[in-house]
Order: C-alpha cells, then sequence, then structure tokens
C-alpha cells in the first residue's frame, strides 16, 4: 500500500498494477512455501524491478512481470530475452562462484526460487534504478500518462460503484420477488391446465 500511493510517479505504475503484480509475485512464493516475510519483500522488490526491466528493455511492464515469473516457476526461455540464463547448470556454477550451495539437484522448490531470484538480481544490477534515471523519457512520459489514465478509471469507478450498488442491491431484490411470483404464477397455471415442469 505504501508503494502504491507513490507509484505512478517513482515506477510509471498505477496503484492497481503495482497490487495485481505484487500479489501476483506474492501468491506464487507462499504456494512455494518462502516464509510471508521474504516474500513479501521480494515481490516489492520484484514488483519495482519490474518497472525498471520495462523502462531499460522498453516493453510492456505486464509482459515483464510474465517473463520474471520464471524466477519461480524455473523456465528458462522467458529471461533468455535479457541475457539471462536460468538453467541449472549456469545456476550451479554462479551459486559455486558466490560460495553458496551449489547442490540443485536436492534443494526444495523455495530454495531453487531463492538461487534464481539472487542470480537474476545479480545479473541485472545496470537495470536497477533505470526508471527513475530516465523518467524524462518519451516512452515513460506515455508510461505515466496511461498508468495515470488507468488510476482515474479506478477513482471514476469507485465513486459509480458506491454510487449505484444500493440500486443494484435494490434490483436483486426485486428481481428475487419477481422470481418468486413467477413461480407461483407458473405453479398454479399447471394445476388448473395440467402442465408438468
Amino acid at each position: 500500500d505504501d508503494m502504491a500511493r507513490t507509484s505512478i510517479k517513482d515506477f510509471g505504475m498505477s496503484e492497481l498494477t503495482v497490487k495485481k503484480v505484487s500479489s501476483r509475485f506474492q501468491a506464487m512464493g507462499s504456494a512455494m512455501e518462502i516464509p510471508i516475510g521474504k516474500i513479501s519483500d521480494m515481490s516489492v522488490e520484484l514488483t519495482k524491478f519490474t518497472a525498471d526491466m520495462a523502462s531499460f528493455y522498453n516493453m510492456e511492464q505486464k509482459d515483464v512481470a510474465q517473463d520474471l515469473e520464471s524466477i519461480f516457476t524455473g523456465t528458462t526461455r522467458p529471461m533468455r530475452t535479457y541475457g539471462i540464463d536460468l538453467t541449472q547448470a549456469n545456476l550451479k556454477q554462479w551459486a559455486l562462484n558466490n560460495g553458496m550451495n551449489a547442490n540443485i539437484e536436492t534443494m526444495t522448490q523455495a530454495e531453487k526460487t531463492m538461487l534464481r531470484y539472487q542470480y537474476v538480481m545479480a545479473q541485472t544490477t545496470h537495470v536497477a534504478g533505470d526508471f527513475q534515471r530516465t523518467q524524462d523519457t518519451w516512452t515513460n512520459q506515455i508510461r505515466i500518462l496511461k498508468q495515470q489514465f488507468e488510476q482515474l478509471g479506478i477513482v471514476i469507478g469507485r465513486t459509480f460503484i458506491a454510487m449505484f450498488k444500493p440500486m443494484v442491491k435494490a434490483l436483486n431484490a426485486a428481481m428475487s420477488s419477481i422470481i418468486a411470483f413467477a413461480q407461483r404464477v407458473s405453479e398454479a397455471l399447471g394445476k388448473i391446465f395440467g402442465w408438468k415442469y
């Protein structure tokens, strides 16, 4: 929530985009039983990183977020777009070079995910902070504008929902009464004319 408050200015992402992207990372990490505190921090960092990668490679944020999901799934192809090799052999060598446990075959899914995360972040230090550095470029200004429109839609949408919710509730109640009345009429006509339903 804190990040979402200033996310358009800081990352070129609307509140909705931030919450969609980070919650997806959060859900994937939770499914692998990564401790909640660790996966919360990781999902926030990956969300920020999504903005930087999209800015650096001039791609859509949603596409970059999908590619970064390979950190959790272990698929190698999506990250090759960015020159990152997530093959087990490469990860094993990198872990050895950095004094980490390199026995990938015996790692849990959570441990493999953390290794892939550390590797990706280490291989992309040149990308970190790119959105802030290049915020004034045409592409990033257009990205901010699109996200501003999305944010405006959310605000207007909330207003209309608040306005029309009582009417929808009343309509639902009325429809329930109409359906009940229609059933009683049908049953009565059925008895008169011998219809079977």
